[in-house]
């Protein structure tokens, strides 16, 4: 009988040790995913930061574009408004009022621009 009851408390002890050891393994998986979601995360965060930073070059680079073909108006438009008027003399003649572009010809230039920038890209690629 002692046999028994010697052999069920092995087997407990035995039970324990295997519990344990499965315990510091989920201990382990539960810290690699965690250093994982950590990385991944670090990477997105990463890529989200660069897509600005070329979001933001796109951003002035078309804006320059438009802004050398006359597409843009000023930072502030109404700018001139807001000066104070300088007296000028009677001989100076009045300047002369901006008028509207040829749309086709905003084209046309956006047609060469893009086309100098792809083929300098090109070149130095």
């Amino acid at each position: 009988m002692t046999t028994l009851i010697e052999q069920i408390e092995e087997m407990r002890i035995r039970m324990n040790q295997l519990a344990a050891g499965e315990q510091d393994l989920v201990r382990a998986l539960g810290d690699a995913l965690s250093h994982a979601d950590q990385k991944l995360l670090q990477d997105v965060r990463g890529v989200a930061e660069e897509h600005e930073a070329r979001r933001g070059a796109i951003l002035k680079e078309l804006q320059g574009l438009a802004a050398r073909m006359g597409a843009l108006p000023r930072r502030r438009p109404f700018a001139a408004l807001e000066e104070v008027p300088v007296d000028l003399p009677a001989h100076d003649p009045p300047q002369p009022a901006l008028r509207g572009g040829d749309w086709r010809q905003a084209a046309a230039n956006i047609r060469e621009e893009l086309a100098s920038h792809f083929n300098g890209r090109a070149a130095t690629g």
